[in-house]
């Protein structure tokens, strides 16, 4: 038994103490049953999900923090601003990765930092306006820091701060890099302005990126579409197309059979068999 010991003490000595360090645990990917969470796609008309007004006199820490599950590449996680004109603030996702663009009389900036996070699993995020400064952190790491782009909103004479949640507050061409804003994305655990009593609509029923089964490849990003191609002087083809999603809301196919007549396809049946005579 000392031997053994003594061999264990010696492997741990040889061994890199890098490796020593735990890899961090993923978030739990359950959904159901928590009443807070959020479908940033399920505005309307390409609009935020909600607005929310914070009077600034009142606010003693600029932090927002949240938990974010998406496999889209592309959209709008929040914007705020004091003056959609002059002061604003974009988070959103482009190519998966975090993008903020930000606009007032000190800096207008376009940047990308972080990791690939449409994954489909659960992320945290904290966005922090400090003194001069915007800090951004993904799951506990500061992935971004921003000197000198910014003035203090804590105790200051501005009425008001507007924080639109999946959506902007202007059109979209107004960004400095424009970006398709609808994101199919989930929300949950969201703290705004360091204030835990503001509350955004959940989803019910849960939708997209927020339902428990949604998987890679089961959604269509805004602007998207798919060709089907059959060659041959013989082709036949049989499928089941279920839950298919525009925009964040989900497409009632019979009904879209009866208004077109170029929509081909029913919704699934109750039960599927492996028989080819029946139809799909």
């Amino acid at each position: 038994m000392e031997g053994l010991c003594l061999l264990t003490v010696l492997l741990l000595l040889l061994w890199p103490p890098e490796t020593w360090e735990v890899p961090k645990p993923l978030l739990p990917t359950k959904i159901s049953g928590e009443p807070a969470v959020v479908h940033l796609g399920s505005g309307t008309e390409q609009g935020p999900v909600t607005v929310m007004t914070f009077n600034l006199t009142k606010v003693t820490r600029v932090t927002s923090s949240f938990e974010l599950r998406t496999w889209d590449p592309e959209g709008v996680i929040f914007y705020g601003d004091t003056n959609p004109k002059d002061d604003w603030f974009m988070l959103g996702l482009r190519g998966g990765r975090l993008e903020i663009q930000l606009h007032n009389l000190w800096a207008q900036l376009t940047v990308g930092a972080g990791p690939q996070l449409n994954d489909g699993c659960w992320h945290q995020l904290k966005v922090k306006n400090q003194e001069d400064s915007i800090f951004l952190e993904v799951d506990g790491d500061e992935v971004l820091r921003l000197s000198q782009v910014s003035r203090p909103l804590t105790g200051t004479t501005l009425p008001e701060m507007k924080i639109a949640v999946g959506g902007l507050l202007f059109p979209p061409t107004h960004l400095h890099l424009p970006m398709i804003p609808t994101l199919d994305g989930c929300l949950r655990q969201y703290i705004w302005l360091n204030e835990p009593g503001h509350t955004v609509p959940s989803s019910h029923p849960l939708q997209g990126a927020c339902n428990p089964e949604a998987q890679s490849g089961t959604f269509l990003p805004s602007g998207a579409h798919t060709v089907f191609s059959l060659k041959g002087e013989v082709s036949s083809a049989s499928f089941c197309l279920d839950g298919l999603w525009v925009r964040g809301k989900e497409l009632d196919m019979d009904r879209s059979l009866s208004q077109s007549k170029n929509i081909w396809t029913h919704s699934c049946p109750r039960s599927l068999n492996n028989s080819t005579n029946t139809p799909n």
